[in-house]
């Protein structure tokens, strides 16, 4: 009888051993599944998306950190979430904001000038073939590092990154400056943060030339 009860009570012993490893390597897999993508020159919020089966917008939700979906720098942190995972819809609110009247800052010190500049297009590859000098040509003249990348906007940032450019949301003297239907250049930055930008197609009008003081935020995005 005593065996009986022995070996019944090691059975138990066992069961419950095996359950509680069970349980272990359960949570241990489930921990394991947390997936975080270091951001490489040329990634962006779609092909990592991509990459781990997951939406652009699923992306997005899960990283608080990430204010710009279609901004992302060299070396951020973008976790992946989980298959199932309840996420805030954040993206409903960036783009509601996004459609909202545009934020005016106040500018100082704009000038309108009659600058020589061609009215042909930089080269034919500009969006804008046949209209004169638009703000993309304009900046082509003035880095012509960097391409025409189609229409003006945020599409530039993650086309400058796949060819290894560097790109942050810091304005620099020298800098592409992008938001979204338009880019401009970067003349210099002012020890107030704010910073002078020079463009062309200002005001929608082609060849038409500005300059101008912008504050913080103006742009969102800059090509280095």
């Amino acid at each position: 009888m005593k065996s009986i009860v022995a070996l019944a009570l090691s059975a138990s012993i066992a069961l419950v051993l095996l359950g509680g490893s069970s349980a272990g390597a359960e949570q241990k897999s489930t921990e394991e599944k947390e997936v975080i993508v270091t951001v490489k020159a040329g990634d962006t919020l779609t092909s990592i998306a991509k990459e781990h089966d997951v939406t652009y917008v699923e992306l997005y939700n899960a990283n608080e950190d990430i204010a710009n979906p279609d901004v992302i720098d060299v070396g951020d942190k973008v976790r992946v979430p989980q298959e199932d995972e309840e996420l805030p819809d954040r993206f409903s609110g960036y783009q509601s904001a996004a459609t909202a009247a545009p934020v005016v800052y106040q500018q100082t010190a704009t000038t309108y000038t009659t600058r020589n500049y061609t009215s042909v297009p930089v080269n034919s590859s500009s969006y804008y073939v046949g209209n004169g000098m638009w703000c993309t040509d304009y900046v082509h003249s003035k880095r012509p590092d960097v391409a025409i990348y189609g229409n003006a906007g945020y599409g530039w940032i993650g086309a400058a990154q796949a060819e290894g450019k560097a790109t942050g949301s810091t304005p620099k003297a020298g800098a592409v400056a992008v938001m979204n239907g338009h880019v401009a250049y970067v003349e210099n930055v002012n020890p107030d943060g704010s910073y002078v930008i020079s463009e062309m197609g200002w005001n929608y009008q082609a060849g038409n030339y500005n300059k101008r003081t912008v504050q913080p935020g103006a742009f969102g995005a800059f090509i280095y």
